[in-house]
């Protein structure tokens, strides 16, 4: 402490002990309000020329990561004596020395990659349901600190924001509960991001839907890449009223404006599913918007691959199946299972396919998926149908799941096991 700013932090205490009288700190202390950005500053003079290169500081937590045992001694010693220089010192009990493992910032930081903290996520699953707006944002504060991990973020969570808005009246619907169940789910059992490799091109990959736009970043074989990071964010109202190649468009800046750092001077591939963008560069007169954004691309090198649908060998068969549309807005699980017990009440394969529709996108994080019914004749003992049921944790209503394309799920009625492969249109 500064002892011209020491009386700033004075204070008196009025006892009969012998602790009675005025104090000052010669420290600096916890709770005032600059300063975590002075000590900050601090850390950055002391370690300058280190960060980014050798270590990472954030306050008074540093973290030195190397390749091998040398290479991290010599960084050792580089840190301890910049330390030394400045007359700081550690607390021996609190720092972690040759580790491959280590907890930082709440995250889980290996040679694999980073995940989240597994007790951080422990709060979030256990985080009680909302019960006001307040509520609400603290619970978005606690997962958006996770949201890299999260596919969609602001896809997600677009039904709790919507209760956040002035003049809203506070209503917890199936709506909210779903997207709140959801978005725990995906935090439990979210990915490893793997760290990034330079010297291998990058895949971007983008989407749009009406009220959002999401990015993946990842490397390695397209379809077998591995994520490095998620990025998303919710449309504007003028935005939403976008084309939908507007909207394709606009994934892709956004997407190379956050990754920037990872793609700018290296060669990369933007990954989509709307056809139109791949020959879009190529039209004369495209329109005055996408000209201003096709111009904001060219600073970088890309290529465009079209992605086709997820259906795959699954789609000439889906396409042949009738297909009965349900209106969901209003549904709960017997109302499910009575539509489905109306709808199938034979022994055979069935033949119907289900479009779900969700008005927020929430399933399969999509605006309509197929539940396409399997056979009631479903025989556990058989070993494809045991590694099918493998992937099931419990029954539970279809609405309700945030399942991977091409996962079975079942909805049992009394003694009847019902079982459905799920795909996105």
């Amino acid at each position: 402490m500064d002892p011209k700013d020491a009386p700033k932090t004075g204070f008196t205490i009025s006892t009969n002990s012998s602790m009675s009288g005025h104090y000052e700190f010669t420290r600096m202390p916890f709770g005032l309000k600059n300063a975590p950005s002075t000590f900050q500053r601090l850390m950055n003079t002391v370690l300058s020329g280190l960060q980014g290169l050798r270590c990472y500081v954030y306050l008074d937590d540093c973290i030195i990561y190397s390749h091998d045992l040398n290479e991290h001694m010599e960084k050792l010693k580089l840190v301890f004596n910049k330390l030394r220089e400045y007359n700081l010192k550690l607390q021996p009990d609190k720092c972690e020395f040759l580790r491959r493992e280590v907890t930082y910032l709440g995250h889980i930081i290996t040679d694999k990659g980073v995940s989240p903290n597994p007790e951080k996520v422990k709060a979030v699953s256990q985080f009680p349901i909302p019960k006001s707006p307040k509520e609400i944002k603290s619970f978005l504060g606690l997962i958006g600190y996770y949201r890299r991990f999260i596919d969609n973020f602001s896809k997600l969570t677009k039904p709790l924001t919507s209760l956040l808005k002035r003049d809203t009246t506070f209503h917890w619907s199936q709506e909210q509960q779903i997207a709140f169940d959801v978005l725990k789910e995906k935090l439990i059992t979210a990915p490893l991001l793997q760290y990034p490799d330079f010297s291998q091109p990058f895949i971007v990959t983008t989407d749009a839907s009406n009220y959002a736009v999401g990015a993946i970043l990842s490397q390695g074989p397209v379809g077998k890449d591995k994520p490095i990071a998620y990025a998303s964010r919710t449309l504007n109202r003028p935005e939403g009223n976008y084309l939908t190649t507007e909207k394709e468009l606009l994934a892709i800046l956004f997407a190379v404006k956050t990754f920037r750092p990872y793609l700018y001077g290296n060669k990369f591939k933007i990954v989509t599913d709307h056809r139109p963008l791949v020959w879009l560069f190529n039209v004369k007169d495209p329109g005055s918007r996408l000209i201003r954004w096709r111009l904001k691309l060219e600073e970088y090198d890309y290529e465009i691959v079209y992605k086709q649908a997820r259906l795959n060998s699954n789609a000439d068969a889906l396409s042949r199946c009738p297909v009965n549309v349900i209106d969901i807005n209003t549904l709960n699980n017997s109302s499910y299972e009575k539509y489905f017990k109306d709808q199938f009440t034979n022994k055979t394969p069935i033949s119907n396919t289900i479009i779900l529709e969700c008005t927020q996108g929430l399933h399969l994080s999509k605006l309509k998926t197929i539940a396409c019914p399997v056979s009631l004749d479903f025989d556990s003992s058989i070993p494809q149908c045991e590694e099918i049921l493998a992937q099931l944790d419990k029954p539970e209503d279809l609405l309700n799941s945030e399942r991977e394309p091409f996962t079975i799920q079942c909805v049992k009625d009394k003694n009847k096991s019902y079982y459905f492969m799920y795909s996105s249109l």
